[in-house]
């Protein structure tokens, strides 16, 4: 059996979702093309199309174990390159409902790394960009999708050709829009005749304001985050701190309902100082900055329910192109990677057709939409708390249940390593939320 679907794939997108199909299509297809709008360094410089890289980012357990398995040794290269180990339930102070998590003593296998998105995107982009079979289109920008609608099939995308008369539209079997947030891919598959997906939209009107400082000699040992966390309905505000490469500490301020931290250094840290926990202030107050300040706003929740119409056949869409989530909770990079996971499981389900493989994507995005359930349900219920947010769903019955048990479990894991340990591995998406509901752990919420 050829160990091949299609002899073209593209990807719209060079970000870690684009990379990360990339990586899965290489071994499909007997050619990749990535296209990106930006000229896509190889270095750890910030880039034009994604100006939330300089923002803090986060790779959760379930995330770098996925990285790790698809690159094998890039942990290493990360490290080698500055970015910084770490054990989440030993090196993340967590502060929520008046009280800071447990720290455990024992290592708990609950692993990543910490540094700056554009130190990891580059790693990850230096593995894909030494595959044979992958090639990358910089500086190009996707206006449209090729179709046919009477064979209800997409065959390749559109190029932007102002100003370079070189550049020609490209065809393939498959294309996947791994283009984040900006996404247009609704557009442009009505554009064609084609049924554009559904869209949801939760939007808790956060905003952040970022800079980095330098890691003062007096810093404390203890933590390599930490996260003074908000709480719905009135402490609408929060505070993020991450040692990164370089000796650095990248500082965030966040604020629900529009409460936005100024972009003063004199206004950051009045802001800084009205957090429940001094902490934060504290570390950064006599610190050095080392950047200037830098404001990010887009934050909504967004899901394009693509489960939920006829596909034509060759497309299909990933990431934050399906399902965008407000960054406070950091599963963002986490959920691309498993949502290129899902779609390694798919093609390979495609390829075990005995008959020429139908490369419709409609099985894949009903399974995507299952995997992207349950991050999507975290960060819209708990966001959803607040009077501000627009769009917000309110729990009924046994989800207002749940709610109210959860949130005892919260406080009860402040003091008890066990649940601290089991919200972790809930939270980073490494089980499923009925872990909640052992015996074991009611009795320790319920008494």
């Amino acid at each position: 059996m050829s160990s091949h679907l299609g002899h073209h794939a593209i990807v719209i997108g060079g970000s870690i979702a684009g990379l990360l199909a990339a990586r899965i299509l290489a071994d499909k297809f007997d050619q990749v093309t990535v296209v990106d709008r930006d000229r896509l360094p190889l270095t750890a410089d910030p880039r034009r199309g994604v100006p939330q890289s300089v923002q803090p980012h986060v790779l959760f357990t379930k995330g770098y174990r996925i990285l790790e398995e698809l690159f094998p040794g890039i942990g290493e290269a990360l490290h080698d390159a500055g970015a910084i180990p770490f054990d989440w339930t030993r090196d993340f102070r967590y502060f929520q409902r008046g009280g800071w998590s447990e720290i455990l003593e024992a290592p708990s296998g609950l692993e990543s790394y910490t540094c700056t998105r554009p130190l990891l995107e580059s790693t990850i982009r230096q593995r894909v960009d030494r595959l044979p079979n992958v090639q990358f289109l910089e500086q190009q920008r996707v206006v449209g999708l090729r179709g046919d609608r009477s064979r209800s099939c997409i065959t390749g995308i559109e190029l932007d050709h102002r100003g370079d008369l070189a550049s020609k539209d490209l065809t393939a079997q498959l294309i996947v829009d791994a283009s984040g947030r900006s996404t247009q891919a609704a557009r442009w598959l009505e554009a064609l005749g084609f049924t554009p997906p559904p869209a949801t939209v939760i939007d808790p009107d956060v905003g952040y304001a970022t800079r980095r400082y330098r890691i003062p000699a007096s810093a404390d040992p203890t933590y390599k985050i930490l996260l003074i966390s908000h709480q719905p309905p009135s402490q609408t505000r929060l505070g993020y701190l991450a040692a990164v490469e370089n000796g650095e500490w990248i500082a965030t301020l966040g604020g629900y309902g529009q409460d936005y931290p100024p972009t003063d250094e004199p206004g950051f840290l009045e802001f800084a100082q009205s957090l429940p926990s001094p902490e934060f202030y504290n570390a950064i107050c006599d610190a050095e900055p080392r950047s200037e300040m830098r404001v990010h706003r887009a934050t909504a929740n967004r899901l394009y329910h693509y489960e939920q119409i006829e596909l034509p056949d060759g497309f299909v869409a990933i990431g934050d192109a399906v399902c965008a989530l407000c960054p406070v909770y950091g599963q963002g990079m986490t959920v691309s990677a498993i949502s290129s996971i899902v779609l390694r499981d798919w093609l390979v389900d495609r390829q075990k057709r005995r008959q020429q493989p139908s490369l419709n994507g409609a099985s894949f995005q009903k399974r995507l939409a299952r995997r992207n359930a349950l991050p999507w349900s975290l960060a819209t219920g708990f966001d959803s708390q607040f009077p501000t947010t627009k769009g917000a769903v309110s729990p009924k019955g046994i989800g207002k249940l749940f709610q109210g048990y959860a949130n005892r479990l919260a406080e009860r894991a402040h003091n008890d390593p066990d649940l601290h340990l089991q919200f972790i591995e809930m939270a980073h998406l490494m089980k499923p939320p009925t872990i909640l509901l052992s015996p074991r752990v009611m009795l320790k919420a319920l008494f």
